[in-house]
């Protein structure tokens, strides 16, 4: 005859102490009961939870795991191995400090809460939330490492980190029924990746990756992380966030909404949504340097714009023909008042014949200067 254990009094607990549970019955946790396994739960029929399961060791779920209204605590402060058999969990806790690896996927209705401890992907499996979840906590101590997805509208946060740093990316403003997936990718070693030549420079040390699966993210806005170890250089207004596609991986900027925090933790939003599938990486993307000049009254470069060059107030721009000689110089160039037209300054104002000449930007703030080239049409 099979056993049913019912858990249904005022705070009944059975504590499963120095041994492994190995359920062969039925158990059912009514909404005061708990129960509390310091070792290895294996679960060979049926748990329906609306109570409170604890478990201090593996979750080996071979069976049904009716998550119900219960929440499940894994407290273990030693590695502890989650086999779900790719089911769901009503609420989660994590707790107890250790690393909670996970080999299938995991579903979460209604709540993770992120106190101490970490979710581990194994065997590329995901984490999916519900659309109604909520995320509570996420700290350096505690996160998910490996692939967050996340299913409904408005604001949706990604609660990823590297298993040291907590790095949660956040879609802002999803306006219609989505199921999107970011997937944290990082290197031991800084990389060299392709930008357009607006940009000074992208994050060698991580990228976002961004997996639509149903939906879209128009209309929507990306934050990601700046922890300061991204090999990036400058003031909070020059960070901004880019995209790429796949391959080649060539970076643009989605532009920068708002910076909150510092340069070594803090945090970007773009002003533009992602449309590209590898996407949202941190960039420093001062100094966009239109490189050609016409004033032949078709307004469209009047003026060599240095997009951002008010951050650098103490900035000197140098203008050069194509012999070295200087034919242009100013200090504090601001696009606006403070700017090169085509026309010299250096021995008398005249107008530059048209061709192709040299410019070097020093910054002011003791960092290398940069030099390029522009070309003058009459």
């Amino acid at each position: 005859m099979r056993r049913i254990i019912f858990l249904t009094l005022l705070i009944v607990t059975i504590n499963v102490s120095g041994q492994n549970l190995f359920n062969q019955s039925t158990i059912y946790i009514g909404p005061t009961g708990i129960l509390f396994v310091t070792d290895d739960l294996v679960n060979n029929s049926l748990i329906v939870n609306n109570g409170d399961l604890q478990v201090g060791g593996a979750w080996i779920n071979n069976n049904q795991y009716d998550a119900g209204t219960g929440k499940i605590t894994f407290n273990g402060n030693q590695p502890q191995t989650i086999n779900h058999n790719a089911q769901s969990f009503s609420r989660l806790t994590v707790s107890g400090g250790g690393i909670k690896t996970f080999s299938t996927d995991i579903t979460i209705v209604n709540e993770l809460d992120l106190q101490s401890g970490l979710l581990v992907s194994q065997n590329n499996s995901r984490i999916l939330f519900g659309q109604d979840a909520v995320i509570i906590g996420g700290s350096d101590q505690s996160h998910i490492n490996g692939t967050v997805y996340q299913q409904g509208i408005g604001v949706k946060l990604f609660p990823t980190g590297n298993g040291i740093q907590y790095l949660p990316a956040e879609i802002l403003g999803i306006g219609s029924a989505s199921e999107i997936g970011i997937t944290l990718v990082e290197f031991p070693t800084l990389q060299s990746f392709d930008f357009r030549p607006e940009l000074s420079n992208v994050s060698g040390k991580r990228f976002w990756e961004v997996d639509v699966v149903s939906g879209s993210l128009t209309g929507t806005q990306l934050s990601l992380p700046v922890k300061g170890d991204e090999g990036l250089f400058g003031s909070t207004a020059q960070y901004e966030v880019t995209q790429s596609a796949d391959s080649p991986i060539e970076f643009e900027s989605l532009g920068q909404f708002e910076f909150t925090g510092s340069t070594s933790d803090g945090t970007v939003t773009s002003n533009n949504a992602a449309s590209a599938n590898l996407v949202s990486v941190v960039v420093v993307s001062l100094r966009i340097i239109y490189n050609a000049i016409s004033d032949n009254r078709d307004a469209r470069n009047p003026m060599m714009k240095i997009n951002n060059i008010t951050s650098y107030p103490n900035n000197k721009v140098t203008v050069f023909n194509r012999w070295g000689d200087k034919v242009f110089e100013i200090r504090g160039y601001d696009n606006a008042q403070k700017v090169f037209t085509g026309d010299s300054n250096v021995g008398g104002n005249s107008e530059l014949p048209p061709g192709t000449y040299f410019y070097t930007i020093d910054k002011g703030d003791g960092s290398p200067a940069m030099n390029g080239y522009l070309s003058l049409r009459r």
